[in-house]
């Protein structure tokens, strides 16, 4: 285990923020798959009591992310990759139906929003740390599900993602790197089918956006790791 993300917490023992550090370690990778994860020594790192890395732990297993394994302890999940196509495919479909909630009362203030995190992309180094790039990738996403106000879609489409970037992370972690100019342009595209508010069309854009990463390198990764 490094400390990058880890080391930085000196908050106190609000629980969120404990699962927020914690979840971001896995899904950069900081914590490895198969890595047993010691509530008393993230407990000495955070400055805090094991009580809310307790709690922590126990919201992140619901995700998915670590699993608890009787008198041994908890340990962060080995990545399944033959799954990975479902998560992908499952994300998508909230968005399309989110995108019916949400198109239809899209004002220029939402659009506005949606361009300014995009115009923040473009400001991004290309060789930028893979948080921050993916980051805004999230916000953008983000912001159009938290407008559904369905706190159903919000929460499965968080831990949807995260898997998603967990994914990019451990199997093509230089992906943002090499696809910055690429990922501001898609976004760009986004945000136009969206100023047209075409259903069909902006769902059909979106599609082919989130299941990009799936069709260009998804069967390759598959293939290459048959034994998975």
């Amino acid at each position: 285990m490094s400390d990058g993300t880890l080391k930085t917490l000196t908050v106190s023992s609000f629980k969120g923020e404990v699962k927020e550090r914690i979840r971001e370690a896995i899904i950069t990778g900081e914590l490895q798959p198969g890595e047993r994860i010691v509530e008393t020594k993230l407990a000495r790192l955070f400055g805090i009591s094991q009580v809310p890395v307790r709690e922590a732990l126990r919201g992140l297993e619901e995700e998915g992310l670590v699993r608890s394994v009787l008198y041994k302890g908890t340990y962060v999940s080995e990545f399944v990759l033959r799954e990975i196509y479902h998560v992908f495919l499952l994300r998508t479909q909230i968005e399309m139906t989110v995108l019916g909630l949400v198109v239809p009362t899209l004002t220029d203030r939402h659009i506005a929003e949606l361009q300014a995190i995009v115009d923040e992309m473009a400001e991004v180094d290309g060789d930028a740390d893979y948080r921050v790039q993916s980051g805004l990738d999230v916000r953008f996403h983000g912001r159009i599900i938290e407008w559904s106000n369905v706190e159903t879609y919000r929460r499965i489409w968080r831990m949807l993602s995260g898997h998603v970037r967990r994914f990019i992370s451990l199997m093509h972690p230089t992906y943002f790197t090499e696809q910055h100019k690429t990922a501001v342009e898609q976004h760009e595209e986004l945000i136009q089918v969206l100023r047209t508010r075409n259903l069909d069309e902006i769902q059909k854009t979106f599609t082919d956006h989130v299941m990009f990463l799936w069709y260009e390198h998804g069967e390759a990764w598959l293939q290459e790791n048959a034994t998975e």
